[in-house]
């Protein structure tokens, strides 16, 4: 437990200048007046950042030690943001969130990859705990949003977040020193790539809800007469009490059928999502869009569990590289593709996710009727 309380301290920071600056970005460039067609395209350039990461990272991890690319990668992300005090455009964000996707991925697949490979038997609740730091980073840039709004301290916040990252750099730099994870080459990829296929695809489809939700919500909000502050404030509140309650389902995942209970939250939140649609009340966007950001994080739990309990060794690295891979892809097209139909109307919003997850429903109960019945993994 000591060491997955090291590994989450970083990814709480990391998660709090990448959740902090990106939605910013959203906000900012809305309010500069970028339609969300731009505003999506800029951002989703954190999701090939990420897919770049995935592919090279057993070359990265060959040469390099996971301290000296923490190092780095938080050095280079803290001297960019510096440009952020003297300008921002489409351009300047589309960069950051490309280096800032590379960097991420490749730290942040290493240290997950070891977790699983470490904690086999209870490695839903250990990655659900490193997930909740994640989303922790993630509430608490929402409150600071919340509180500050968009002003001219904003992006001064920003470079402080960054600084934080070298504290438990230099704290735990022992117990990063000293992971380690075998490296693998793509000649385990077939045989390994046709247990969790019809997986990969649910996790492209899940990227595209996560990051397209995330990036244009927004910008659905603004155009709802919401103000940048309560944006923040539905974001904190929605958040935490997601957070609160992801560690049970951390432990219900190890436990019990994983496709009951996939199927049950998916199944609950295409109503969830129907309500979102008719709704326009800032306390209710608090609890609808919780067990929305629930429903997210449960459904990526279950996928990264199943890869984990179904691969082994060096190719749990593997599934963990395609599954950030597939989520990455996902991250790409769906901020480009949901910002696209929304800049035609913005009230299809709620009505593609709907529809996306009508898709992942049917898809993942095909590859767990492929692979044994549907009896769960």
């Amino acid at each position: 437990m000591k060491e997955i309380f090291k590994y989450s301290c970083l990814i709480f920071l990391h998660s709090l200048a990448g959740v902090y600056i990106s939605t910013c970005f959203a906000i900012d460039l809305k309010i500069q007046g970028y339609e969300e067609r731009f505003i999506g395209l800029g951002l989703s350039f954190w999701g090939i950042g990420v897919i770049i990461g995935a592919i090279f990272h057993n070359l990265i991890r060959k040469k390099f030690n996971l301290i000296s690319t923490i190092f780095l990668g938080s050095l280079i992300q803290l001297l960019f943001s510096l440009i952020f005090l003297f300008d921002i455009n489409i351009y300047l964000v589309a960069l950051m969130q490309l280096i800032a996707g590379i960097s991420n991925a490749v730290n942040s697949l290493t240290i997950e990859s070891f977790i699983s490979d470490k904690f086999k038997k209870s490695s839903g609740f250990y990655i659900s705990l490193f997930w909740s730091s994640a989303g922790l980073g993630a509430i608490t840039a929402s409150l600071i949003i919340a509180i500050n709004g968009i002003n001219n301290l904003t992006y001064y916040f920003a470079v402080l977040f960054y600084i934080l990252h070298f504290i438990p750099i230099f704290i735990f730099r022992k117990s990063f020193i000293k992971i380690y994870i075998e490296n693998i080459t793509l000649r385990l990829s077939k045989d390994n790539l046709n247990k969790i296929k019809y997986l990969l695809i649910c996790v492209i489809l899940f990227g595209a809800c996560d990051a397209g939700f995330s990036t244009l919500f927004p910008s659905y909000l603004l155009e709802e007469s919401f103000k940048d502050t309560q944006i923040g404030q539905i974001n904190f509140l929605a958040g935490s009490i997601a957070l609160f309650f992801y560690p049970f389902m951390g432990k219900l995942v190890d436990k019990y059928n994983k496709t009951i209970i996939f199927n049950t939250i998916c199944i609950i939140n295409l109503t969830n999502l129907i309500a979102l649609y008719f709704i326009n009340d800032f306390y209710l966007y608090i609890i609808f869009v919780a067990f929305y950001y629930y429903t997210i994080g449960t459904v990526f739990l279950i996928t990264f569990n199943i890869v984990g309990k179904i691969l082994s060794g060096g190719a749990i690295t593997f599934g963990i590289a395609g599954h950030y891979i597939s989520e990455s892809i996902g991250s790409f097209l769906g901020p480009n593709l949901i910002g696209n139909v929304i800049s035609i109307n913005i009230n299809y919003f709620f009505l593609i996710f709907f529809v996306l997850y009508i898709l992942i429903i049917g898809l993942f109960n095909f590859n767990q009727f492929k692979n044994g019945g549907l009896s769960g993994t």
